[in-house]
Order: C-alpha cells, then sequence, then structure tokens
C-alpha cells in the first residue's frame, strides 16, 4: 500500500499549527509540525518531506530562509506559504526561490486541502516526468543515440563522466567537484552545471537552460525568473573553492555561460 504523503506544517502560532494538523490528518496525511524556523531546519535536515506548510513570518526567522534551505536539501518538496495580508508582495516574489503557492491567513480548511493536494499533485507530476526523463537519457546513451544541437560539443571523455579543466562532473552519482574539492549540490543546480559543462564557453540562454533543466520550454522572462536564484547558489560555490580557472557568469539579456581561463 502507498504511505500517505507526509506533510511538515511550520508556524509559530500554536492554534495554527494545530489547526493545520487536524485537518491534514483527517484526510489521512502523516503531519509533523514545528514551532520555528530552527526546529523546522533541524526537522528537515533530517528527514524528506512531500510537502511543507510554511509560515512566511516566522519568530526566529524568515520563512525564506527555511524555503531556500528545503529547496537546496530536498528540491523535490513543495512549500506552500502562509501569509498575512501585509506580506502578500513578499509572498509572491518566494514564487521565484522555489515555493509552489501561497495562502492568506487565516484561510479555510477547504482552501487548505485543496491547495495542499494541488501541490503533491505537482510533485508527483514532477517527479514522474524527471523519472521518464532520466530513463529516456540512458536508453538514448546506451544507444550512442546523444547528439548535442550547440556550437560546442560535450567534453569527450565519457558518457557518465564530464571534465573541464579542474571541474569533474560524476554524471551516474550525480557528483561534482571542483579543483579536488567537493561540490554540495541540489538536483537542479547539477542539472545547470552540467548543461553548461557540456557547451562549455558557449552562452546558453534562459529559455535553453531551463528546459534542460525542467524539460520544459518556458518564455525567457520566466526562465530567467525561475534560474536566477540557482545560478546565484552555484555561482557561490563554484567560487568558494577559491577556482578561477572555470567560471560562472552571466550574459547580459541572454543566459549564462561556463566559462574557462584563457
Amino acid at each position: 500500500m502507498k504511505q500517505a504523503a507526509k506533510i511538515l506544517v511550520v508556524d509559530d502560532e500554536r492554534t495554527v499549527r494545530l489547526m493545520l494538523e487536524t485537518a491534514l490528518r483527517a484526510q489521512g496525511y502523516r503531519v509533523q509540525t514545528a514551532a520555528n524556523g530552527q526546529l523546522a531546519l533541524e526537522q528537515i535536515e533530517q528527514e524528506e518531506f512531500d510537502l511543507l506548510l510554511l509560515d512566511l513570518q516566522l519568530g526566529d526567522s524568515d520563512g525564506i530562509e527555511v524555503l531556500q534551505s528545503v529547496k537546496d536539501r530536498w528540491p523535490d518538496t513543495e512549500v506552500i506559504l502562509l501569509t498575512a495580508h501585509g506580506s502578500v508582495n513578499s509572498a509572491i516574489a518566494a514564487l521565484r526561490y522555489g515555493a509552489y503557492d501561497y495562502l492568506l491567513k487565516p484561510a479555510q480548511v477547504n482552501d487548505i486541502r485543496e491547495r495542499v493536494e494541488r501541490g503533491l499533485e505537482h510533485r508527483r507530476v514532477g517527479q514522474q516526468r524527471s523519472e521518464l526523463l532520466q530513463r529516456i537519457s540512458d536508453s538514448a546513451r546506451a544507444l550512442g543515440m546523444i547528439e548535442t544541437s550547440g556550437q560546442t560539443p560535450p567534453p569527450p571523455v565519457s558518457s557518465d563522466r564530464i571534465e573541464v579543466g579542474p571541474l569533474v562532473l560524476d554524471l551516474r552519482r550525480h557528483g561534482a567537484r571542483l579543483s579536488d574539492q567537493p561540490l554540495m549540490l541540489t538536483r537542479t543546480e547539477f542539472a545547470l552545471l552540467t548543461a553548461l559543462a557540456q557547451h562549455v564557453d558557449t552562452a546558453l540562454s534562459y529559455g535553453t537552460l531551463s528546459e534542460a533543466v525542467y524539460g520544459r520550454a518556458q518564455p525567457e522572462d520566466e526562465a530567467r525568473a525561475l534560474l536566477r536564484p540557482h545560478i546565484a547558489r552555484l555561482r557561490h560555490k563554484l567560487e568558494s573553492t577559491g577556482a578561477t580557472s572555470v567560471s560562472l557568469v552571466s550574459i547580459r539579456s541572454m543566459g549564462y555561460m561556463l566559462q574557462t581561463e584563457a
């Protein structure tokens, strides 16, 4: 039997936590709660949740920090923000950091249940699509059918490994090292870096990168907004190694490029 979805409710108001927990348990979900951001981060570090209901304004931290942490640790976890009328703009902006949706407090129980179900369905569809694309890619690679359409071909090492100077990507294990230092990348960051490394020293548009990462074409402005926070974190991780022979650069009004030392 398939296990019920696991949900973490993060809110510093006890009455809100109890209301959400009761409503969601009544729908058969497995529910845990956290009274502040620190407790939420501790639980996120230990286990993966299918969905978070996350208050945007927590007593000890900003909900955005928790959102970014969960997306770094568990990219497939959907996050629905709970926000007051005064911070709607902040909630909308948070969608660019990977939140699925937001609810205004106080929310009706039926609205909460409906939004949660939609978020979980979005997760299921995304996972199914990723698994299908991976199977197609594996089959095509095994048959020698994969070709690249960019100006620069993938660095020719092996079907499971890409090397760009001191940067090494292990495609089978989703591992990355730069100057012999391990890079702790999320799935999205690894997909971005792989796409860029396959076309090193070539500018890739926002749309091209978005399609490589998410498996679907998107308008350039939407793709840019989706990619920007992931690019920022990926660039920081690359730069933190101190390596200078490989860098992630922005191409104004177009996209990004993985640039090697001249």
